[in-house]
């Protein structure tokens, strides 16, 4: 940590560490017993997306559609279980 940090009075114990929300988000979606492997893999992708593009409201949903199709364009067209 830098001095600054250290002496400033913000404190980031509330902080949510990313990896672990993401870990936590793809044990609950893997615990779904009917759900497909692909479905619980878009659905984590989604999840993680809107997690760090900070979509919190209904307005925001078409454009993280988009956003999300083209980040991530090429897993998506891969994915033969998607196209049908």
């Amino acid at each position: 940590m830098t001095l600054e940090e250290v002496m400033s009075d913000r404190d980031s114990d509330d902080e949510v560490d990313g990896e672990d929300a993401d870990l936590a988000d793809r044990h609950r979606i893997d615990a779904l017993e009917d759900v497909s492997p692909t479905e619980k893999n878009f659905m984590h992708l989604w999840n993680s997306f809107v997690k760090k593009q900070r979509v919190f409201t209904d307005g925001h949903v078409p454009w993280a559609c988009e956003a999300i199709s083209k980040f991530h364009k090429k897993e998506f067209i891969e994915s033969k279980p998607l196209h049908s």
